[in-house]
């Protein structure tokens, strides 16, 4: 079985629909370690390869919104590599890339702290999720890859208003999205645009 791994109820609402066709999805949430936890969690109801699935912000100025990412390596405290058979298989199907993501405990709201991953790590592209995905795939001898869709480009600001609204559990909280909409409506351009 594939277990995939997602941040995001939204991201996870994507691939219910295929559930029972051989791959299971886990919506982790945002906290502190909930990824791993989703990782163990899916690997003990018997998946035997893990998949990080979601959207990612751009680290590098070449990416556009929607650019598919497809990778074995992660960089975090350390580099991960997970199945780059795999990766470079899928990173050949409908323009994706093989290219690697920086870990990032937080969501990267400005063009300044993405520039400073990008210039640290020498990733693409970062997420809250894959890290903790790929180092339970590696520490169990599981095959792992990452697959991200860029929503948030290197020269994208995320609204305060957009992260504000992102509940730990990985939900979009719709009161305080309507109410930063309506003490920040400058933000709603920003947040039309993510």
């Amino acid at each position: 079985m594939l277990g995939i791994v997602t941040g995001l109820v939204f991201e996870a609402d994507i691939l219910r629909p295929y559930e029972g066709t051989g791959l299971r999805v886990r919506a982790a949430g945002l906290a502190t370690g909930a990824a791993a936890a989703a990782a163990e969690a899916l690997i003990a109801e018997g998946a035997t390869a893990l998949v990080s699935f979601g959207i990612a912000g751009g680290l590098d100025p070449v990416l556009a919104p929607g650019d598919i990412i497809v990778t074995a390596t992660v960089i975090g405290e350390r580099t991960i590599v997970g199945d780059e058979l795999w990766a470079r298989r899928l990173s050949g199907l409908e323009g994706a890339k093989d290219l690697k993501i920086a870990h990032t405990p937080a969501v990267l709201s400005t063009v300044g702290q993405k520039a400073a991953l990008f210039r640290k790590s020498g990733a693409s592209a970062a997420d809250m999720e894959s890290y903790g995905v790929a180092d339970v795939a590696v520490r169990r001898g599981l095959p792992f890859i990452a697959l991200r869709a860029v929503a948030d480009t290197a020269h994208d600001a995320v609204p305060s208003v957009g992260i504000a609204s992102m509940g730990p559990d990985g939900r979009v909280r719709m009161g305080a999205a309507v109410l930063g909409a309506v003490t920040h409506p400058w933000q709603i351009p920003g947040l039309m645009r993510l």
